[in-house]
């Protein structure tokens, strides 16, 4: 038995971030409805497309079914209504208040799910001057300082050619959700989830923050030789540090 039979998410979420959190979910045993637009997740476009998905797509929304709902129909939003009424988990990726005008936000579910755990993921947060913007994962790669300690052999900040913050958010987002079903369990209580892009981003690189505090811009390497080199054949990745002798102090 996987942990989270029994468990059902409604998964309003679309792009990368909060649809890898909810096939996570699914992965361990949760029954997942995904709700999509009539011209479906714009995740299924993420690249090339293969037939009705794109590799993205496909990869974050393994193990889930799907169902297509127009919310500018009133019929739509009372199916929406209904899942979100019947689900343990509501997960949605909309921009702060939109999910309000359809009556589809946490106050408005809590009052007929009490202990519903309602997660929202955006790009800045709920709050704040940036809360409204759309975001992109190569933009909080930039906005984060992310591209900062990826410099090419000139300098210039590069992107990881990856959809990386998207993919740490989705991972973020399941680590929150997994401990509150477990207080769910011991406390009957449900909770509200906020997680952003950029705050998934920040986490991520909290070490190199500490670091930047104490050490500066042009921190101490962490060993030599470091990097990629290139050799007759190919190319090789060293990574050659010195182990501190470490003393017990006697007692």
């Amino acid at each position: 038995m996987r942990a989270f039979e029994g468990i059902r998410v409604f998964d309003a979420t679309q792009g990368v971030a909060g649809p890898h959190c909810a096939m996570l979910l699914a992965q361990h045993g949760a029954d997942v409805v995904k709700l999509e637009p009539m011209a479906g997740d714009w995740g299924r476009a993420i690249g090339k497309k293969h037939g009705e998905h794109s590799a993205y797509g496909l990869a974050v929304n393994r193990g889930k079914r799907s169902i297509a709902v127009d919310l500018k129909n009133p019929e739509g939003v009372a199916i929406a209504k209904r899942l979100a009424a019947g689900a343990d988990v509501v997960l949605e990726s909309f921009r702060p208040g939109v999910m309000g005008r359809f009556g589809l936000d946490y106050a408005s579910v809590k009052t007929g799910n009490p202990s519903v755990i309602y997660l929202s993921v955006t790009g800045y947060g709920q709050e704040g001057p940036y809360s409204k913007r759309p975001v992109t994962d190569s933009v909080i790669q930039a906005y984060s300082g992310w591209m900062s300690i990826n410099k090419d052999k000139d300098g210039l900040p590069q992107r990881i050619s990856i959809i990386a913050v998207d993919v740490m958010t989705g991972l973020y987002a399941f680590q929150a959700v997994a401990p509150a079903l477990f207080l769910r369990s011991r406390t009957g209580e449900g909770q509200y989830i906020d997680i952003s892009l950029a705050g998934a981003a920040a986490a991520f690189q909290a070490g190199k923050m500490v670091e930047y505090q104490l050490e500066g811009a042009e921190p101490s390497v962490l060993g030599a030789p470091l990097g990629t080199f290139q050799t007759a054949d190919g190319f090789i990745n060293m990574n050659a540090r010195a182990t501190p002798t470490l003393r017990r102090s006697a007692i």
